[in-house]
């Protein structure tokens, strides 16, 4: 019975401190995280004031962790007409609009970048300064489009990761 008593409590012993090691290395882990949404839709009702748009997009976004690089690819089509801007900005909720923080495209682009349909891909630095981690992960930038005809951003979509 003694014999049995000490196997029990050496095998909950050995189960807690690989309990410890795996939370340990479950935290190292996160540290190395990947984020990656694919087609969230950008649309005019996502803008703020909403337009009445009938063009649509798509945006895909994935974010390194340990090397603080985010990556998107937007898509769009049937633009109302020619693209006098593309930005990212922040910090703001869905259905709040704020100032821009990174010029994407702007009209010295606009003969690459036709109105009726294209896509784009860049990256860019989650520098902790213009643009923080924490801000990043809780959906507080949005990417939109802005054309002559909505030049306030003819179409948007939120940048989530849920």
């Amino acid at each position: 019975m003694q014999l049995l008593k000490l196997t029990v409590l050496s095998v909950l012993t050995l189960a807690i401190a690989i309990g410890f090691v795996s939370c340990e290395k479950d935290a190292e882990k996160k540290k190395y995280l990947e984020y990656m949404k694919s087609g969230i839709p950008m649309t005019g009702s996502n803008e703020a004031p909403p337009t009445a748009s009938s063009a649509t997009g798509t945006l895909d976004v994935y974010y390194a962790k340990n090397s603080k690089t985010l990556s998107y690819k937007v898509t769009w089509q049937g633009l109302a007409d020619t693209i006098v801007g593309m930005h990212i900005h922040g910090t703001a909720p869905t259905g709040y609009s704020t100032g821009i923080l990174q010029n994407i495209l702007t009209t010295k682009n606009e003969a690459v970048f036709p109105f009726r349909g294209g896509s784009y891909s860049g990256s860019l630095l989650i520098d902790g300064v213009v643009f923080k981690e924490e801000n990043l992960l809780n959906g507080m930038y949005y990417l939109n489009i802005h054309t002559k005809t909505y030049p306030g951003g003819e179409i948007r979509a939120q940048i989530k990761f849920q």
